[in-house]
């Protein structure tokens, strides 16, 4: 329960599938409630309103799961059907207390629901509408089940608007300052984990996540990579061009390393951190030959003219009986090897293979 609530916390994503859950509770309570107000008073049409709304329901919220679990974010769908939840339980929950009992229903409480589930996407305002409507809402019916001014109903019925209103601006400044906050740490730790030259993670994420990787248990490879001659670069062309090298190294290694096969850092320097998921050293042979000739292949332009570099890999197989101080001493002995073994070249395992 408490990692449902942290991960809610931390992801709109993990909050939806959260109101995608409720959605299915409440439809079950929904024909609970309804089954009962029935058995005390049969009316056929409402059986049947209340049949249609159920199938209605199912079929929505099964794309809505659909999209949820199998879109990705960024879709068109998904925003559609996550973005456009409020506005179907909206319409729904008029339609499902029209038929459970009216301002009398017991499941008018989902409205406060509704409520905050939109002041999730549009803040205060959002939040503030949507109260206005349910309190419009709210009305209509109270008008349509003829219940009189000067009774307990009228009480009833206004203290429902009271905390509708109540429940969309304190819900509202609630949720607005809670997103902001959280907008606001993001920013902070997206500060605190990316190198701003090159647009990768930095030192501080690759210790961060390396550990995380070793914990895991699961098979990964370490690469160090440096740019072969890069201070004579800084020296014969300027430090401006040594950061647009930098930073064109490091699309090219972030292009070409698929996000769910391995991870690029920028180490410090010139020097570049890979982690790569994956067991397959046949795998991870082509991935940095692949990597070595995107690299050698990049053209770099100044005002001397146009010149190219090549790079060096030095690459270690995870082994769970070291620690990651030991993995990366190791790592980066390699790298120096293929250095001193004339650079542009791919080093393995001591002892093992060397990819020139």
């Amino acid at each position: 329960m408490r990692r449902v609530i942290v991960q809610a916390y931390q992801s709109d994503h993990a909050l939806e599938m959260v109101f995608s859950s409720l959605r299915w509770f409440f439809l079950i309570l929904s024909v609970i409630v309804f089954l009962i107000n029935y058995i005390d008073n049969p009316v056929e049409l409402h059986l049947i309103l209340f049949s249609a709304l159920v199938v209605f329901g199912c079929i929505y919220m099964g794309l809505s799961d659909f999209c949820l679990y199998k879109a990705p974010e960024s879709s068109k769908a998904y925003l559609i059907m996550t973005k456009g939840g409020p506005f179907f339980d909206f319409v729904s929950f008029f339609a499902l207390i029209a038929l459970t009992g009216g301002i009398y229903s017991p499941l008018t409480p989902i409205a406060y629901l509704i409520i905050l589930h939109v002041s999730v996407y549009w803040r205060l305002v959002g939040a503030m509408t949507f109260s206005l409507l349910f309190m419009l809402g709210f009305t209509i019916l109270f008008m349509v089940q003829g219940y009189f001014i000067m009774s307990f109903d009228y009480i009833t019925y206004l203290t429902q608007l009271v905390f509708l209103l109540l429940v969309g601006l304190l819900g509202g400044i609630v949720v607005s300052r809670e997103r902001y906050h959280f907008s606001e740490k993001n920013t902070f730790e997206n500060l605190a984990n990316k190198d701003h030259l090159t647009n990768l993670d930095n030192h501080r994420s690759f210790q961060e996540q390396l550990r995380v990787t070793k914990d895991k248990d699961t098979p990964f490879y370490l690469v160090f990579a440096d740019i072969d001659g890069f201070k004579k670069i800084n020296d014969q062309y300027g430090h401006v061009v040594g950061d647009i090298v930098l930073k064109k190294v490091a699309k090219v290694l972030r292009i070409n390393i698929p996000e769910d096969i391995g991870s690029v850092f920028r180490y410090g320097g010139e020097e570049f951190a890979i982690l790569i998921y994956t067991d397959e050293q046949r795998y991870v042979e082509e991935l940095l030959a692949n990597l070595k000739e995107k690299i050698s292949e990049e053209v770099h332009y100044c005002n001397e003219g146009k010149f190219t570099v090549t790079m060096s890999f030095g690459c270690k197989r995870n082994s769970n009986e070291e620690e990651p101080i030991k993995l990366i001493d190791e790592a980066d002995k390699l790298l120096y090897q293929a250095k001193r073994q004339g650079k542009n070249r791919v080093v393995y395992e001591l002892l093992d293979l060397i990819k020139s």
